[in-house]
């Protein structure tokens, strides 16, 4: 109802109490002369609160969500433990519960929309839906929603005030603990011990030496990638986009709270001296990254298919790590001459020593004997290292054979610190036994 009042005169008015005034639309002064406002105390200007009479009858009280949710972590470094939520790619069905009084004689009338806070962007983002009426579909498809926690919310006249469901939506590696993600994550970059890395019972050795130089030089766009990609399940730096397929975003490291499970890749702890799982950031990366060269590894101990091959180690040392200068010498070569001379052994610790000193970082393809100190011929474990310091040679020639003999250096390996009480190699070997399980490397700067 509309009410026009024209006055010839002057209109007074004298309230003894307060004087409230509320409108759904807009309040209008309009002077030929001025307006004004006089109080003894102060004006204030602000959003009065409604009155509790003044409730709007049309509008939406109550959202609820008829689809089944699905499972997935806690988040709470509780192993195993899970908690219903919205996954990626699944359609959802909305629906209008309740009325704040009575329901709307045109249902058309009720919107929808869909608000979260953007990671990516840093703030919060609104996304109206085209679907009008009392209920709504929506597929979870974007990506930058996972992670959060997404609103929908249903209205009338109101988008602030009315209808709100507040859901959270897990993240792409659902199964994935985030705190332990992000207590393993400070680890290797904050706590300065990229070298904790872990390929643990998987061949993904090549994959541990990327993200080890990754993590050890670039610790803040690591973090950040590794985020990311837990998150979304997408992750690009530089010229290479990371993006495993469901084999690899749905594994589970738990099959209930507490229980292992058999399947996920692991290895014995000697200091807890039991088997125990891959870390899950180690995880994350890796067989996430492998995947994506090769579906064929579907994130378990698939030892064939998860190996590194050299072209691969120069491709993700240019198109991912960003490294301009990357070659590679030897590499593999299955038939070695069983008899060296000991300009052999010279030279080819000469070459090694001389591209270090050129500030070249080294990934050594080897025989994992090499730094096991177990020689034997009926194996060939070919293993990836990065040399972290120059190769030292004490030899002292004799006349029935060497006097001395011996060879010592630094690797990373296996979530070992390089200069740590258990480094690898476990102690100095002969040159023998280095020229028999060297093979070469790529060098990169």
């Amino acid at each position: 109802m509309s009410r026009i009042r024209i006055v010839g005169g002057t209109i007074t008015k004298t309230t003894v109490g307060d004087h409230n005034m509320y409108s759904d639309g807009n309040i209008v002064y309009n002077s030929g002369t001025s307006v004004r406002l006089t109080s003894d105390t102060g004006i204030a200007y602000g959003e009065p609160k409604a009155l509790t009479s003044q409730i709007v009858n049309e509008a939406v009280k109550e959202i609820e969500l008829l689809t089944t949710l699905d499972q997935g972590s806690s988040n709470d470094r509780l192993l195993g433990n899970t908690q219903p939520g919205m996954i990626f790619g699944k359609t959802y069905h909305f629906k209008v519960k309740s009325y704040v009084k009575d329901t709307p004689k045109n249902l058309a009338n009720i919107k929808w929309i869909l608000k979260y806070h953007s990671l990516s962007q840093n703030k919060w983002l609104e996304i109206p839906l085209s679907t009008k009426g009392d209920s709504v579909t929506i597929k979870m498809n974007d990506e930058d929603m996972c992670g959060r926690f997404v609103y929908v919310r249903a209205y009338i006249k109101d988008s602030e005030k009315e209808g709100e469901y507040k859901q959270w939506n897990h993240n792409r590696f659902r199964w994935f603990d985030r705190m332990i993600v992000e207590d393993e994550l400070i680890e290797r970059t904050d706590k300065s011990k990229p070298w904790l890395i872990n390929q643990s019972g998987t061949s993904l050795c090549g994959m541990a030496c990327i993200f080890y130089l990754f993590a050890k030089e670039q610790p803040d766009a690591y973090k950040k990638f590794v985020k990311e990609l837990f998150r979304t399940g997408i992750a690009k730096f530089n010229n290479y986009i990371v993006k495993p397929n469901l084999e690899v975003l749905e594994k589970m490291p738990y099959v209930s709270s507490g229980t292992i499970n058999p399947i996920f890749p692991k290895h014995y702890d000697y200091y807890l001296k039991k088997k125990v799982n891959m870390p899950l950031v180690d995880y994350i990366t890796m067989a996430g990254t492998r995947n994506t060269d090769n579906n064929k590894y579907k994130g378990g101990d698939e030892e064939f298919q998860a190996i590194n091959w050299p072209p691969l180690m120069t491709s993700l040392s240019e198109k991912f790590l960003g490294y301009k200068d990357v070659s590679s010498k030897g590499v593999y070569n299955p038939v070695k001459p069983l008899v060296y001379t000991t300009l052999d052994v010279e030279n080819k610790i000469n070459d090694i020593n001389k591209q270090l000193s050129l500030g070249y970082r080294l990934i050594l393809m080897i025989d994992s004997d090499l730094i096991d100190d177990v020689w034997d011929v009926s194996s060939l474990d070919l293993h990836w290292v990065v040399l972290e310091s120059p190769i030292i040679w004490n030899y002292k020639a004799g006349f029935f054979g060497a006097k001395q003999d011996e060879i010592d250096f630094n690797v990373y390996s296996w979530g070992t610190d390089p200069f740590g009480s258990t480094r690898y190699l476990r102690k100095k070997i002969t040159s023998n036994h280095f020229m028999a399980n060297y093979n070469g490397y790529i060098k990169i700067k």
